[in-house]
């Protein structure tokens, strides 16, 4: 009988004649390395036992992940398997990924072997898909087929921590004053797709301010994508600081690598918002979300559109009235001038000397503005005048016509206050081209608030409209009995803000017939939904522009 041995490594039959010859032949038995007979083994791997795991679930490699692919080599043979191997080869998109090859321990027949092969992902990664191919190989030949795992890669996801938006405020005054505490809030987002780790917040304190309250140095240990802090903090200046004072933020992420430094100037006499409201940040969280930069001012006062045009041929007069003397204060109403100005510079391409705003006017000061306005009309060829208006308007309760409300102006003497027939006269006579009214005021006795500013009767009442003049169009807030309502999650009144709203939009490239249309169907639906109550804004076009005014443009 013929038996198969290992012989040095050589396959050798042995032959009878072999086996017999006597132990003095020349080729001694005792040369021959004889070793064990072999015993194969059979080694599959079950398909259903290939596992991709990672770490945070979502079945993909991502940049800076260790993960591990798994699965079972059974051997259902009658031999052991010895000196097996993994092999493993990438194919496709594996930028940035390690892995190896996986040395298996012996796997005795009958039983099974758990494979788990790291791989690692670096910021090198890029966004595709990798293919593994794996076999197990054996050293005579009895490995397994090879299988092949498809994984998808995802690029390095960086975080970005920057200041989004700031806040000054005081408890009772609308500007920022020396020696006088005040309030500054800032937002923290992160405003890229990774996650923000170990970061820290600090800043300097000038020379001659003092840290009342809050944190100089602040350490948060993650900030998720899109995730906001708000850091509060309460200062306060002596007399001898600068008129203009910068506080600088620095800013670092555990990379070192994405986080951006911030300057926020104090300029001592500027206007802030009054009142020392808190306000409370939602943030959020979460890998490939929506990154929505978070804000401490409205949308429409922040991202103004700028335009290269030049429109020096248009005056414009701003009255922004907010702080009387006698009666409640207009809320929002200076930021309502103040940023209808920087939207008549920057957007509307009209030069600065053009533009005269005046907060908190007296009513010989609102006259003083009316008489500039006429005379830079008259020196100029055919120019185009733009009127604003934020504050109170009231009624004359037997007349029913309409007055705006100067902030010295008596409501019972209404010699103190402005007719609003004599200010559609006085800009009806101008000898200009397109004079455009923009009012933001009831004149029904309320407030902009709830609750009645005039009226001994305690009810709103239907002012007359006024009659616009010459080449004018007037876009009002309301009508008859309503109330111009504020907005005051946007900071603004509701008609000044759908108005600055739909400038931004356009980049001020708007017919007034778009222009009235979009503040009439927004303000109408807003306010419904945050009063409860019906603001119907309108336009009133003066007899002699008949529908002219419906293709004019502000820009």
């Amino acid at each position: 009988m013929k038996k198969l041995f290992v012989i040095t490594g050589l396959i050798l039959y042995a032959l009878p004649q072999f086996a017999q010859r006597s132990s003095t032949s020349t080729t001694p038995a005792r040369l021959f390395n004889i070793q064990k007979e072999i015993i194969p083994p059979f080694l599959t791997v079950d398909d259903q036992s290939v596992l991709f795991s990672d770490a945070d679930g979502n079945n993909t490699i991502n940049a800076k992940e260790e993960c591990h692919i798994q699965f079972t080599v059974r051997n259902d043979g009658k031999g052991d398997a010895y000196n097996c191997i993994v092999k493993v080869k990438g194919e496709g998109t594996t930028e940035g990924l390690t892995y190896a090859d996986y040395n298996l321990p012996v796997i005795k027949a009958g039983e099974s072997y758990r494979v788990s092969i790291p791989v690692n992902a670096s910021m090198s990664t890029v966004n595709g898909e990798a293919r593994f191919i794996l076999q197990v190989d054996e050293p005579n030949g009895f490995g397994t087929d090879p299988i092949q795992l498809a994984v998808g890669t995802h690029k390095f996801d960086s975080p970005f921590v920057e200041i989004v938006s700031y806040k000054i405020q005081s408890g009772s005054d609308s500007q920022l004053r020396k020696k006088r505490p005040f309030k500054l809030q800032v937002l923290l987002q992160n405003t890229d797709q990774g996650v923000a780790n170990n970061v820290k917040c600090s800043f300097t304190i000038p020379e001659n301010m003092f840290l009342l309250d809050g944190d100089r140095n602040q350490q948060f240990e993650t900030l998720q994508p899109n995730e906001q802090k708000l850091l509060e903090f309460e200062m306060q200046s002596n007399a001898n600081v600068k008129d203009n004072v910068d506080i600088e933020f620095t800013l670092s992420e555990s990379y070192g690598r994405y986080a951006k430094n911030a300057t926020i100037p104090l300029h001592f006499g500027q206007a802030i918002s009054k009142g020392m409201t808190s306000i409370s940040v939602a943030g959020s969280a979460g890998a490939g979300v929506a990154i929505t930069k978070g804000s401490l001012i409205s949308d429409v006062d922040e991202n103004i559109p700028k335009t290269d045009k030049k429109n020096a041929n248009t005056f414009v007069l701003i009255i922004a009235n907010e702080r009387y003397q006698q009666v409640a204060s207009v809320p929002f109403a200076m930021n309502d001038g103040r940023i209808f100005q920087q939207y008549c510079e920057q957007t509307l391409g009209i030069p600065t000397k053009n533009i005269h705003i005046r907060t908190n006017a007296t009513g010989n000061q609102i006259k003083g503005e009316m008489s500039w306005l006429k005379n830079v009309v008259e020196v100029f060829d055919n120019p185009n005048v733009i009127f604003y208006y934020a504050g109170h308007g009231i009624p004359d309760e037997s007349s029913k016509t309409a007055y705006m409300l100067p902030v010295d102006g008596i409501m019972s003497d209404l010699s103190t206050c402005y007719k609003l027939d004599d200010l559609y006269n006085t800009l009806g006579e101008l000898p200009a081209g397109r004079i455009s009214v923009f009012m933001d005021a009831c004149f029904s006795g309320s407030k902009r608030e709830q609750g009645m500013l005039a009226s001994a009767r305690g009810v709103a009442l239907k002012a007359k409209a006024g009659q616009p003049k010459g080449n004018m169009v007037v876009f009002s807030a309301a009508q008859g009995d309503e109330t111009a309502y504020p907005y005051t999650a946007k900071q603004h009144g509701m008609f000044t803000y759908y108005l600055l709203k739909k400038l931004q939009e356009t980049k001020g490239d708007v017919t007034l017939q778009e222009l009235g249309n979009y503040i009439t169907t927004n303000v109408k639906q807003q306010s419904v939904l945050e009063n409860n109550k019906m603001q119907s804004p309108c336009v009133m076009p003066a007899t002699d522009v008949a529908d002219n005014w419906k293709n004019w443009k502000l820009k």
